[in-house]
């Protein structure tokens, strides 16, 4: 294989603008060529040549001089340049692969800590549903206002119960990358949140104010992982 090129030659030192010349590399030999004088000849085992930040440093026969080219990364390909300057082997990588490396598949991260965050908000909201039915079981005498027929908070537990497995269920759509997860997320919050606001009014006892802490701190977590997960989201 030989490579052809166009380019200037100058003593190093000299700060004239040299001599113009054709760059042959064949055959293992190095040719500068100025119009039809052969300037050099070299075989490249022969002579030494250093890559500088635009164009090499070659010494031959007891002489040095500069040497640019038309295109530095192909004479540096073709002569075997083992170490070049940090300008020229990021031509030379860019040579080699010009579209950069293919990007690797970034892992869903966020979604997945979103997807996480979502399930134990669910969990605790089903916790704190379930801390409201034993709240029913040890004291199931009616107040005054389910004895009105308008119902007390311990009529929510199974309504946060099913809500909370709901949103781990949901959870683990969005884990998954499924269409539309967040939506369903969202309408599943809301509901939460409106039962939680009915409910919330009626608490007549420790227990109940306990289990309504559980449930309002999963509703927090709900609100705060959907609305972190909508931030992230790439316009």
């Amino acid at each position: 294989m030989s490579v052809e090129l166009e380019g200037n030659v100058r003593m190093r030192g000299d700060s004239g603008p040299g001599v113009r010349v054709q760059v042959i590399v064949a055959d293992r030999h190095l040719r500068l060529v100025s119009g039809n004088e052969l300037i050099g000849d070299w075989l490249i085992a022969d002579i030494g040549v250093m890559a500088l930040q635009d164009g090499f440093a070659i010494k031959a026969e007891g002489e040095e001089f500069v040497l640019r080219t038309s295109d530095d990364v192909a004479l540096a390909e073709e002569i075997g340049i083992a170490a070049a300057s940090p300008r020229l082997a990021r031509r030379l990588a860019a040579r080699h692969n010009p579209e950069g490396p293919p990007p690797s598949e970034p892992r869903e991260i966020t979604s997945n800590l979103a997807a996480i965050g979502f399930a134990v908000a669910g969990a605790l909201v089903a916790l704190g549903g379930t801390f409201l039915n034993w709240g029913v079981v040890a004291s199931p005498q009616p107040t005054a206002l389910s004895e009105t027929g308008e119902g007390t908070g311990f009529d929510f537990w199974l309504a946060f119960i099913v809500g909370g497995v709901l949103m781990i269920a949901v959870g683990y759509l969005m884990s998954i990358g499924t269409r539309f997860s967040r939506a369903v997320a969202t309408l599943v919050l809301v509901a939460m949140i409106l039962a939680f606001g009915l409910a919330v009014r009626d608490a007549q006892s420790a227990s109940q104010l306990t289990a309504y802490g559980f449930i309002a701190g999963g509703l927090v977590i709900g609100v705060a992982v959907l609305v972190s997960a909508s931030l992230s989201q790439p316009d």
